[in-house]
């Protein structure tokens, strides 16, 4: 079947009548007749006749052919056919597969996919194809180091329910664990099947450690098993560099002492690695004299979430007039009118974090909202903020009722700053008579590591939801058997304008040498 990329440049074949006209309008040129004398014959009325006559009807032919051929050329004509359909197999392999553990009981299947022409992709975005060859094994793109790992096979499931064409067959091979399977649960179509490939194991690993205000070493160990998650704390004394310290159902865990911060590492398990802290945690509390109300407020929340904690600290509350510390503290909360930067310029190269309130130059705005804070079921009543200027660069960690930042989070070089739009005033907010603000200071503190989410998490899906559901509507009547091939017909279009051209000057050069002669 014809098809016309450009139908409108159909219209350039009407100039063909140019050439017809041309032709019709031909005059012969006048003929010689040689006579003796003129003597004998009589004057007479000269007549001009005038006749349409057709000549050298090849030479016309072939100068509309060409006008034709030159409009179907411009018209982009291609003609398309219907060829069989060869179905196209596609197995897609979940990130985490290429773990040695996962990898071992699929590569014979996946080899022997590839073998009878299966075309083997990564379950990830873009679907990048893994180049197998009968004599390459899917066990060359093993991985034998754990890596963070947040591919949600439910969600590029339903990417490829839309991106791959009805006639193709995909098998979808995923790991049974719960962190890959995130959202709603995917429908799949026809010719779809998704293969969970388990690995039945508890996993281990060391969460976190630091020194006791009773100088004690607690350690925090995170069991993740096939239907649940659990944190342990154990409390060991302190340790001395090489020391193994064993725990009572744990693997034992190796401690190792350095200049500035000691590390402890598992010897089983996850084999993780985590930081120790070796001077007691620092925090200072900054503030003016107006502000001794807010002062006590906060100190009393600041002392009650680290004496929950445990953790070997110091805090150190003073005002404007005391001197400042001439040790860097860790964590400063700045309710001063004092230059916020000048105090950190003193500490260029301590890695500060500092949370700055409302100061005393900015206007205060009377509002009735309540603070929004994730992962607090309640919420505080919002009397009076500050203004804010919307920045994109930092993170928003809590919210007003209206959707503002109340306190935002920006990281810069050394230093991490919060800003906190209200202050910490029962005039300002219902935060000081709350029982969650010290545990809201404490999440500020002590912010939790949550990379065994990626890492070590080993919960499976519940049985009922191991498959995915199939969608209802049968595909089998609507699959294609043909499709349709486009083959673009300028080449032969261009190749028999050439030789008509040739034709056509030939024609033309032999009609003007008999018109000579």
């Amino acid at each position: 079947m014809l098809q016309f990329l450009s139908p409108v440049w159909l219209w350039a074949a009407a100039a063909v009548a140019v050439p017809i006209a041309i032709h019709l309008w031909n005059k012969k040129p006048p003929q010689t007749v040689p006579v003796g004398s003129i003597r004998w014959l009589q004057p007479s009325q000269s007549q001009r006749l005038s006749s349409l006559h057709l000549t050298q009807p090849w030479l016309l032919l072939l100068r509309c052919l060409l006008i034709l051929l030159l409009a179907l050329l411009l018209a982009g004509l291609h003609w398309k056919r219907e060829v069989p359909v060869q179905p196209e197999k596609h197995a897609f392999l979940h990130p985490a597969l290429f773990q040695p553990q996962y990898l071992s009981q699929i590569a014979a299947t996946v080899d022997s996919m590839a073998v009878q022409g299966w075309r083997i992709h990564r379950l990830q975005p873009a679907f990048p194809e893994l180049s197998l060859t009968p004599e390459t094994s899917i066990r060359t793109f093993q991985v034998n180091s754990l890596f963070p790992d947040t591919t949600n096979a439910w969600a590029m499931a339903r990417v490829l329910n839309r991106s791959l064409p009805s006639h193709a067959t995909a098998q979808i091979f995923t790991t049974d664990l719960l962190r890959h399977h995130r959202g709603e649960h995917p429908l799949l179509r026809n010719g779809f099947s998704w293969i969970p490939v388990s690995v039945p194991r508890t996993q281990t690993w060391l969460q976190e450690a630091y020194y006791t205000s009773s100088g004690q070493l607690l350690l925090q160990f995170g069991r993740s098993e096939e239907q649940e998650i659990t944190f342990t704390e154990h409390r060991v004394a302190k340790p001395i560099s090489g020391q193994v310290i064993s725990v009572p159902g744990f693997p034992s865990v190796r401690f190792t002492s350095h200049s500035e911060v000691d590390s402890l590492h598992l010897l089983g398990s996850a084999r993780n690695t985590i930081p120790l802290r070796k001077e007691p945690l620092q925090v200072l509390v900054r503030y003016s004299q107006s502000r001794q109300a807010d002062v006590r407020y906060l100190g009393a929340a600041l002392q009650a979430a680290l004496e929950y904690k445990g953790v070997a600290h110091t805090l150190t509350v003073s005002s404007d007039g005391q001197p400042l510390p001439t040790s860097a503290p860790d964590w400063v909360f700045w309710l001063s009118d004092e230059s916020l930067t000048s105090f950190l310029a003193r500490f260029p190269q301590k890695k500060l974090k500092t949370l700055q309130d409302a100061p005393a130059s900015a206007k205060a705005q009377p509002v009735s909202s309540w603070l929004q804070i994730p992962r607090l079921s309640k919420t505080i009543p919002l009397h009076r903020r500050i203004p804010v200027t919307i920045n994109l660069s930092v993170e928003v960690l809590w919210q007003d009722g209206f959707g503002q930042p109340m306190l935002t989070q920006q990281t810069q070089q050394n230093a991490t700053q919060y800003h906190f739009y209200s202050r910490f005033h029962p005039d300002w907010n219902n935060l000081p008579d709350s029982g969650h603000f010290p545990e809201l200071l404490l999440r500020l503190l002590f912010p939790e590591d949550s990379s065994w989410r990626t890492l070590y998490d080993t919960r499976s899906l519940p049985k009922a939801v191991e498959r995915p559901r199939m969608i209802s509507a049968s595909f089998s009547e609507n699959k294609p058997t043909t499709t349709e091939e486009s083959i673009d017909l300028k080449p032969w279009l261009v190749a028999l304008v050439v030789l008509l051209l040739a034709l056509e000057r030939w024609f033309a050069s032999r009609s003007k040498t008999q018109q000579i002669g």
